[in-house]
């Protein structure tokens, strides 16, 4: 059969069934009911093999003929058709990626899939590259980056005396040129960046700051009842230190998580601080957590005022649904208003270190028993895997105890009641032993 012509494509009609009609040297005509397309059907390593050149007409017999010869020479080379279109695709893939913001940006929609990252730490970490390296490097080709360049940004970073930030910045960029590697947009020798770019010394650790004298502690719940803020704020700073729960599970507390009648506030996987497929993960158990009767009667105050459903701690500046829980900042910030400073005095997160160290101190509990209050898994080997301890008794005795100290310490009493209290609690801790020896 010869070649074919334009009639003969265009008289060509669909059938039941698809049919081929050749046109020589393995380029053929596919009709089919919704259209025409050519094919290029040849034979590799034994195998039949083929091509797509396009639909007609618009790809028209002229052109579908100067592919098929193109084709046919690289046959002639040693080379598969397919691989080399596989390497093209490949290659056009990259060049649109070649950028550093562009690669930038893939590699960052690739980690937060993978890594599954929270909205908001996959925000912090495009953030950071907006503002440090994309001004300076965001449309330099990624093989044309000097590593002069990068330190450059890197230190910029760190004479404004964000150290951290700076090693955070430079994380990213090494996780962006090992990407471009992996990809095949940068040639491996090619990659400079590792742990040792721009020679950014070790971050100084800071702790959060805590209170840990019970005579300032003291003052300092004195000052929080003499709050004269919004008797929402005041009701969450006198839960902070008194549950020692994470300041951002405090604030995202739902009227649905108390349970008045056993006392108890259970807080949901997902407002907890995990990685987010253990948020997503049905077998995730909440975190309960007992409460004392303060705290009972301080949320049956402000019931009225944020109940019965919904946030306790109700933004009075509610603009959105994503904004009705009170501010990530306004522990902090009443803790400002009552003169504290919060970077080197106490901060909402440091009341978790105060209970930590003076629980430990002066009343004398274990040190499990207080870790698995602040949602702290075990530290020992596979301990997180099979230690599902909650110690839920001994810490609603603990809990109760802790704020009852509290409340004599706001009362300016003498730090001698807690010595006290401690060897109760051990003669406590004793006789509970004594009565299951005896059992």
């Amino acid at each position: 059969m010869g070649q074919l012509n334009e009639l003969q494509i265009k008289a060509a009609q669909p059938r039941d069934k698809e049919y081929m009609l050749s046109d020589g040297e393995g380029l053929y005509l596919r009709v089919r009911l919704n259209g025409k397309v050519w094919i290029y059907r040849y034979k590799h390593a034994g195998q039949q093999a083929k091509l797509s050149f396009g639909p007609y007409p618009t790809v028209t017999l002229a052109v579908a003929r100067r592919k098929a010869r193109g084709e046919a020479e690289k046959r002639a080379g040693g080379i598969d058709p397919r691989d080399a279109r596989r390497e093209q695709l490949e290659r056009d893939r990259v060049s649109r990626l070649n950028t550093f913001e562009l690669m930038a940006r893939a590699w960052h929609a690739q980690a937060h899939q993978d890594r599954q990252w929270s909205a908001g730490y996959a925000e912090k970490v495009m953030r950071h590259l907006e503002l440090h390296i994309f001004p300076w490097l965001g449309t330099l080709i990624m093989e044309a980056i000097k590593p002069t360049e990068l330190v450059r940004c890197l230190h910029r970073i760190k004479e404004r005396g964000n150290l951290e930030t700076a090693q955070r910045v430079r994380e990213a960029v090494q996780h962006v040129f090992q990407y471009a590697v992996d990809v095949g947009a940068l040639d491996p020798a090619k990659n400079f960046v590792n742990s040792r770019t721009g020679g950014l010394p070790a971050p100084r650790a800071r702790h959060y700051p805590a209170i840990t004298d019970p005579e300032k502690l003291g003052q300092l719940l004195r000052d929080i009842q003499g709050y004269k803020g919004h008797v929402i704020t005041r009701a969450a700073l006198q839960l902070s230190p008194m549950l020692f729960q994470r300041p951002g599970q405090l604030r995202l507390a739902d009227w649905e998580d108390i349970n008045f009648e056993q006392a108890m506030w259970r807080c949901p996987p997902e407002k907890m601080k995990l990685r987010e497929w253990m948020k997503r993960d049905t077998r995730t158990p909440a975190h309960l957590v007992p409460l004392p009767t303060q705290a009972l009667e301080i949320l049956r105050d402000i019931y009225p005022l944020t109940g019965p459903a919904g946030p306790i701690f109700r933004s009075m500046a509610k603009r959105s649904e994503a904004s009705r829980h009170m501010s990530d900042n306004t522990i902090n910030s009443a803790l400002r208003t009552l003169g504290y400073d919060t970077r080197e005095q106490i901060t909402g997160h440091g009341f978790r270190a105060t209970a930590r160290t003076l629980i430990r101190e002066l009343l004398g509990w274990d040190r499990e028993i207080i870790e698995r209050h602040l949602a702290h898994v075990s530290d020992e080997e596979l301990g997180g895997s099979y230690d599902r301890t909650t110690f839920l008794d001994q810490r609603r005795k603990m809990i109760q105890l802790w704020a009852d100290l509290l409340d004599d310490l706001a009362a300016g009493k003498a730090v001698a009641l807690a010595t006290d209290l401690r060897r109760s609690t051990s003669i406590e801790k004793s006789s509970s032993l004594l009565e299951e020896a005896g059992a």
